[in-house]
């Protein structure tokens, strides 16, 4: 395969799932915003991805209002939604002849309605049926890829893309909600317990959190399943399980899978305990997502 059509193929899925992430996010705050005394911690969400920095330098104030035009609609934000359809049908338009058909028309069918939306339609009619369209679009597109696509190295790639931005932006939001969470005052358990609920919606991780464990919220029980646990899709631990297993079919020798295997090891073996002993959970995501991105690099050094 030529190494430019792994690289849009790679890039595809990644901006897709990243587009579907930065709506979980979104739809998790904006629920949090309309309880009595919680905040939706729109800095924490800037900083965390970020993105705190490029928006404070284009608006003057942080407001609700302000940071859902910024996440969702503006153009100059590399990893808005807007952007991040715009790209992954881009890089898509470019592969037309390797994809399904299905799977293109499916990207540029959503970019087209995208086209016809902006922020002030979306507070007149409602932000939730648009939070839910959105993730209905990405969650057919991931369907089609995984039904359509003949299992080949493109296919690869493509799994390949999903899994590292999935990996990147679980221990993202984990961060986030716990940075969040150590800003409440001692007083505000109710709103702590709200948060921790919409972390795991946000992640589509409410029902495993109730089949594995089937107690009253507990962050580090939350903790463990969004790192550790080997059955929820979108565990750090699943999500190396999935690149790992796309990078051997690719080939057994590359530097990519020599990293992958590495902390693939401490996620298949470790308890949150463990990390807790040596460093704060913030700082292991921290580490976590720095090397997500060196895994990242090195993946495209080995094949693009």
């Amino acid at each position: 395969m030529l190494s430019r059509t792994a690289d849009n193929i790679y890039w595809m899925t990644r901006m897709v799932e990243r587009a579907q992430n930065q709506v979980s996010v979104l739809e998790a705050a904006y629920r949090m915003e309309q309880l009595p005394g919680a905040s939706a911690g729109w800095d924490a969400i800037l900083n965390v991805s970020g993105q705190y920095d490029s928006f404070m330098k284009k608006y003057d104030e942080l407001t609700t209002k302000n940071v859902l035009n910024f996440m969702i609609f503006d153009a100059d934000n590399p990893s808005s939604i807007y952007s991040c359809w715009k790209a992954g049908r881009e890089n898509g338009r470019s592969e037309r002849n390797t994809l399904p058909e299905e799977m293109y028309e499916s990207l540029n069918a959503t970019w087209i309605e995208m086209q016809g939306l902006y922020l002030d339609l979306l507070e007149r009619k409602g932000f939730r049926d648009f939070f839910e369209w959105l993730k209905d679009r990405s969650e057919l597109f991931r369907g089609l890829t995984v039904s359509c696509m003949v299992k080949d190295e493109a296919f690869q790639f493509a799994r390949l893309g999903t899994f590292v931005e999935r990996a990147d932006n679980t221990a993202r939001i984990l961060d986030m909600k716990h940075h969040i969470l150590l800003e409440h005052d001692a007083d505000k358990d109710l709103i702590d317990y709200y948060q921790w609920g919409e972390l795991l919606r946000s992640l589509g991780a409410w029902q495993a959190y109730r089949a594995v464990y089937k107690t009253e919220l507990s962050a580090d029980k939350i903790a463990q399943l969004l790192i550790f646990s080997p059955i929820f899709p979108r565990s750090l631990h699943n999500s190396y399980d999935e690149i790992a297993t796309s990078l051997s079919e690719l080939t057994p020798d590359a530097t990519s899978l020599t990293m992958v295997s590495q902390e693939h090891a401490f996620l298949h073996t470790g308890a949150l305990e463990e990390i807790l002993k040596e460093r704060s959970l913030h700082d292991f995501l921290t580490d976590f997502i720095g090397y997500t991105a060196k895994l990242s690099n090195q993946i495209r050094a080995d094949f693009m």
